[in-house]
């Protein structure tokens, strides 16, 4: 089925090439050898275009000689001279092939068929390049076979390029739109699918020019036969070429050079007077070439200005479709981010960056100088215009992460950002683009944890050398000559086992330090009252178990919290402890725990008679290591500050103050309340 439909199509091809031929040399001029147009040379172009370099090029070649020859020899050209014009007709085609496959590979071979065609104004200039070049090639052998048996004109040679060449220009484009019409022909998108119908300006539109182009086809070849005038024609091409797409452009081409050919050969239009026929087959060639290139170059340039204008909207669309996008990111990020032009503009800011430098008053964010924003070293010495980050990085330096402290007006207690700025590639003038990051907490956190590991360090060497002091005197102890005074050793060995105990209380404190501060929370519904009174039994049973004295804890009713249950005990339990052991010598701890809910919060307080904190240490005792009472009490200075850690992280506060009805002291804190019916 292959092959018949094959050879169909080189049959179909020979076939309108046979018609066309005729039809081409019914316009040969009186006096002269010449037909005035070939279209046949256009439908070979389409032939070969369509069908490519393939295996059945041979098969082609031999039916296009043949259908030549057939029609050359039908009319009269006699056998030598027939064979000629069908060699000359086949190199011509297979030149435009070769010209075309490496110059507009879209209109010859397996991309012929899909309808691309001509969509580059470049591509008509390359395809009247070949055209020429082919028809040039195939008139060395046409025309000059012709001459050598009749007369020298170069005339012959000129006509036979240009009609050849207009023939190949005016029909290849056109007949490549009507092969891929077929080809689609009942497929979906095809010309019998629905489709949306022209509108109806467009329609009017093309029903005026059919008239104004017939109008001025009368005026030209008919009325005013004897007025040099036919350029008035060329202004109904410049209409469609500049108004319809390629395929009603080429239309018009073919039927407007049908009808000037026609009145020529009447006798009719300014053409008929030229008397020598090879000249007056010259000027019609050309000014039907003319109009040919001016129409289809007009419409190509018409078609890639429109795909031009769509895909530079569809570009601006994305643009703005991205620069909104990055203004949504930008102003939804925690860093401030600031462009700054090389005059020290502002050029765009992110509302961080007013958050971060201070939204400082002015007429306008370019007025106001980089100056007005305080920055200064972190030790407060001022920093050289020339040595800030968008100075530098405007030089082309890039500056990442130097820790810069702001205070100004807007920000009245400073804060200490961590800056980057980078010079932004490929902009005029220079512009750089400046980071700002918020830095305080973290600086403030890493200064603690240096002091903190400094004092873990020291309040751990501490007990460590008492070990190793009093391990050592007791091994001299055992290794003396006389013998060991059972008193002395257990003196050693007591002193050993209280460093050994400092020791470990603050490793456990530092471990409650840790989850304090990493574990996560999950808040969840918590009897605050069952809770504490279990804290309460187990703190008066551990009183007993060391023979000291029961402390009396009165618990009243208390409103449930949301709080991590592991953490809140770890609170109360610290709490509770600090009032058991912070009591003077021979007094029973007395412990009072009340709670009110006050809108969304739970005041828990907890009262007791100890030896209380002095007025100056209130806020000071929740200090990591503050200890307002060394002497004479164990302890690392690091459970309130667990405590503060805890409540805080749950959202809350404490305090601590005087208790004035015993001289002990009240600790107060605030948690988030469950609500009611919770817990």
């Amino acid at each position: 089925m292959t092959v018949l439909r094959r050879l169909g199509t080189s049959a179909l091809f020979a076939t309108l090439f046979v018609l066309t031929g005729l039809l081409g040399r019914l316009t040969v001029v009186p006096d002269t050898t010449l037909a005035l147009v070939w279209p046949a040379s256009g439908v070979a172009a389409v032939w070969f275009a369509t069908t490519g370099w393939t295996r059945w090029l041979a098969v082609d070649a031999a039916a296009l000689v043949v259908a030549s020859w057939a029609v050359n020899d039908a009319t009269g050209a006699g056998t030598d001279l027939a064979l000629g014009l069908a060699a000359a007709a086949l190199v011509q085609v297979l030149t435009l092939g070769a010209l075309l496959t490496r110059w507009c590979p879209q209109l010859w071979g397996p991309r012929a068929s899909d309808g691309t065609g001509l969509t580059r104004f470049v591509d008509v200039g390359r395809l009247l390049a070949a055209a020429a070049l082919a028809s040039s090639a195939s008139a060395l052998l046409g025309p000059a076979s012709a001459l050598s048996l009749t007369r020298s004109d170069e005339l012959v040679l000129g006509s036979w390029v240009v009609r050849n060449a207009v023939g190949i220009v005016v029909i290849l484009p056109l007949g490549l739109m009507a092969w891929h019409w077929l080809l689609n022909l009942g497929a979906d998108g095809g010309p019998d699918s629905a489709r949306t119908r022209p509108p109806l300006a467009r329609t009017a539109e093309l029903a005026a020019l059919a008239l104004v182009t017939a109008a001025t086809c009368w005026l030209v070849f008919a009325v005013n036969r004897d007025l040099p005038v036919p350029f008035l024609l060329l202004a109904t091409s410049v209409w469609a070429g500049s108004r319809f797409r390629p395929a009603v452009a080429a239309s018009h081409t073919v039927l407007v050079g049908a009808a000037v050919v026609a009145l020529t050969l009447h006798g009719l239009g300014p053409f008929s007077g030229i008397a020598e026929g090879d000249q007056r087959a010259l000027v019609v060639q050309t000014y039907l070439g003319l109009a040919a290139l001016l129409t289809l170059a007009l419409a190509v340039g018409r078609l890639e200005t429109t795909a031009l204008t769509a895909r530079l909207t569809h570009s601006e669309r994305q643009a703005t479709s991205q620069a909104t996008l990055v203004r949504a990111i930008l102003d939804s990020m925690a860093d401030g981010v600031t462009v700054v032009d090389a005059a020290g503009q502002v050029v765009l800011r992110n509302p961080a960056a007013s958050l971060l430098v201070g939204d400082l008053p002015g007429d306008s964010l370019e007025s106001i100088p980089p100056s007005a924003y305080g920055l200064l070293r972190p030790d407060g010495t001022s920093v050289a215009p020339t040595e800030m980050p968008v100075a530098r990085a405007l030089a082309g330096e890039r500056v990442v992460d130097v820790d810069l402290f702001v205070r100004n007006p807007a920000i009245p207690d400073g804060r200490l950002l961590e800056v980057s700025a980078t010079p932004l590639p490929d902009t005029d003038p220079p512009s750089a683009v400046v980071v700002f990051h918020d830095v305080t907490a973290d600086r403030r956190e890493r200064d603690e944890l240096a002091s903190f590991a400094g004092v873990v360090a020291h309040d751990l060497l501490n007990p460590l050398t008492t070990v190793e002091g009093w391990s050592e005197a007791l091994a001299d102890e055992i290794a003396a000559p006389e013998p060991p005074d059972p008193d002395l050793q257990a003196h050693h060995l007591d002193r050993i086992q209280r460093a050994a105990r400092r020791m470990r209380d603050l490793i456990n404190d530092l471990l409650a330090y840790t989850t304090a501060r990493d574990l996560k929370i999950n808040p969840v519904p918590v009897d605050l009252t069952a809770m504490v009174e279990d804290v309460a039994r187990g703190r008066a049973e551990a009183s007993r178990v060391k023979g000291g004295q029961s402390p009396v804890i009165t618990v009243g009713p208390l409103p449930p919290v949301l709080a991590e249950p592991v953490l809140l005990r770890q609170v109360v339990d610290n709490l509770l402890g600090n009032s058991v052991k912070y009591v003077a010598p021979g007094v029973r701890p007395e412990i009072e725990v009340s709670a009110h809910r006050d809108d969304d919060l739970v005041v828990l307080e907890i009262r007791d008679n100890g030896i209380g904190i002095p007025a100056d240490q209130h806020a000071r005792v929740f200090d990591t290591f503050h200890r307002a009472h060394a002497e004479g009490y164990r302890g690392t200075g690091l459970g309130l500050s667990i405590v503060k850690r805890i409540v805080e992280r749950h959202g809350g506060s404490i305090t601590a103050s005087d208790n004035h009805a015993t001289g002990g002291t009240t600790m107060a804190l605030t948690l988030p309340a469950a609500a009611t019916g919770e817990g």
